[in-house]
């Protein structure tokens, strides 16, 4: 039977028999019982808290620090030493142009050396010349005193997973190292240093790691399983989170809606509507900056439908954000349609401005496959614009008592096409759901609510304050009859599932 590093993976993930009603709802008031406990607690502790954050990827854990710091909190980030992408460089979040080399951290950062980040930040050295790499070294070769004396500098580490996966992670020492500096850990993506650090941590997982790397059989899927139960709590955001967590048998998940920066990401003037409309003409202006790719967003496979739409509607104008492996496709497909004027191909632009777009827009599209939002959709309704996406409701309802999130909610391309040509019709329909979506946003996700949340989850880490025995996650449950059978049946191998992808 499939199960936690089964070299397996679940590639409809909103279909698990999990993700039933009543299931998320016993999910969502274990996680509000919880989080009581947590802001109890915090209501008691007066110490500022040293806070670590692990892994920019979208920008998430260098927001997340941002406003720790502000409301408090000590925050160091910590880079991925092997992600030097523009796009995951905290300077991203503050840069107010245009840069298409989204891969290339390097040429960014030469390109706009006077960008600095609000948060000091650090990217491991794991140089085969450091400190730590000569004492693991040395070891090997039979000189074990440089690496016993990192040992007892650092006695809470996890010394014997680092042995044990020594082929593949004994240079993330310096990393785990360097964490030890704090009270607690909160990582994105890859918790494999939180663990190693031997500090409390929490985790919270941003998409392939839950899908494809956990179920993994491989050390590298051992090692990043142990971590994410190695944490004291997962922050789940998206309810398919919770399927995974009972095929990868995952206890400590926790319902933590995600925290945005509403201060920020909030409605001002528009200033590159300007612009647009010197350059295309005025219009109704749909945006859609997520990356093309119609395997996981859906947004190019789409065109024939938006096309014949734009024909029918010239005010209509479709602005994309030319990045992601179907980029070129799309381009070639506009061009062939001679709809250069409608269909609009910008390039990649920093966070600062990416604010700008929203703010310049009509309305965003986003995801039409998984039916979850990330921090897209998010940020879109922090703005105060409508958002046109497909939406598994069924699953957030429980989570958010009934108070989904006010999105047209799009199953079907006919979906797309009947909500836009309605909305270029109906500007104060327009308006409406953009004041609802800002209110939403700052009920369930505003910083003001949900960031101190978050420390107070973390801070309850620090402190390793136990739950009460008779608080029990439904992710304890018994596997029933039909998650067997779906794991059974319904799973691929996950080295086979990420070669066919």
């Amino acid at each position: 039977m499939y199960g936690a590093g089964a070299d397996s993976v679940d590639e409809r993930p909103w279909e698990h028999p999990f993700l039933a009603e009543s299931n998320l709802r016993r999910f969502r008031d274990y996680s509000v019982q919880v989080r009581e406990l947590a802001m109890d607690h915090a209501r008691n502790s007066f110490r500022p808290l040293d806070l670590g954050f692990c892994n920019n990827i979208a920008q998430n854990t260098y927001k997340w620090s941002c406003l720790a710091q502000q409301y408090g909190a000590k925050a160091t980030l910590y880079l991925h030493a092997w992600d030097d992408r523009a796009l995951s460089l905290p300077q991203w979040e503050e840069f107010d142009g245009e840069f298409a080399q989204l891969l290339d951290g390097e040429a960014f950062r030469a390109a706009h050396p006077d960008l600095e980040a609000r948060v000091p930040y650090v990217t491991p050295n794991l140089s085969p010349q450091c400190e730590h790499a000569h004492a693991w070294a040395a070891a090997k070769n039979g000189n074990r005193k440089p690496l016993l004396a990192l040992q007892a500098a650092h006695p809470e580490m996890h010394w014997d997973s680092l042995s044990a996966y020594d082929g593949l992670y004994a240079y993330l020492l310096p990393w785990a190292c360097q964490l030890t500096r704090h009270d607690a850990n909160l990582a994105a993506y890859f918790p494999v240093p939180a663990y190693l650090s031997g500090k409390p941590y929490c985790a919270f997982a941003v998409g392939d790691d839950m899908q494809y790397e956990c179920g993994l059989a491989s050390p590298l899927g051992q090692l990043l399983s142990l971590s994410f139960n190695g944490a004291r709590f997962f922050f789940i955001s998206n309810p398919h989170v919770v399927g995974h967590c009972r095929r990868l048998g995952f206890k400590n998940g926790l319902y933590l809606p995600y925290p945005m920066d509403s201060r920020r990401y909030c409605p001002g003037e528009p200033c590159a509507r300007k612009e647009w409309e010197a350059r295309f003409g005025p219009g109704f202006y749909v945006l859609s900056t997520a990356r093309l790719d119609h395997g996981v967003k859906g947004n190019v496979g789409l065109f024939d439908q938006l096309a014949a739409l734009a024909q029918s509607e010239p005010a209509l104008r479709f602005i994309f954000l030319a990045w992601g492996n179907d980029a070129p496709h799309l381009a070639q497909r506009i061009a062939d349609a001679g709809l250069t004027r409608q269909f609009l191909m910008l390039p990649p632009v920093g966070k600062t401005r990416l604010i700008d777009y929203y703010r310049s827009c009509d309305c965003v599209l986003d995801q039409l496959i998984y039916g979850y939002y990330g921090a897209t959709a998010l940020e879109a309704m922090a703005v105060g614009k409508p958002v046109v996406m497909f939406l598994r409701k069924s699953h957030y309802a429980p989570l958010y008592e009934g108070d989904v999130a006010p999105v047209f909610n799009s199953p079907q391309p006919t979906d797309v096409v009947r909500t836009l040509a309605n909305l270029v019709r109906q500007p104060e329909l327009v308006q409406d759901t953009g004041r609802r979506a800002r209110a939403w946003l700052e009920r369930h996700h505003g910083e003001e609510t949900m960031i101190p949340l978050m420390l107070a989850l973390l801070r309850f880490a620090a402190d390793r304050r136990p739950l009460p025995e008779d608080l029990r996650s439904p992710l304890w449950d018994e596997e029933s009859t039909e998650e067997a059978a779906y794991h059974q049946t319904r799973l691929r191998p996950a080295n086979a599932a990420r070669m066919a992808g």
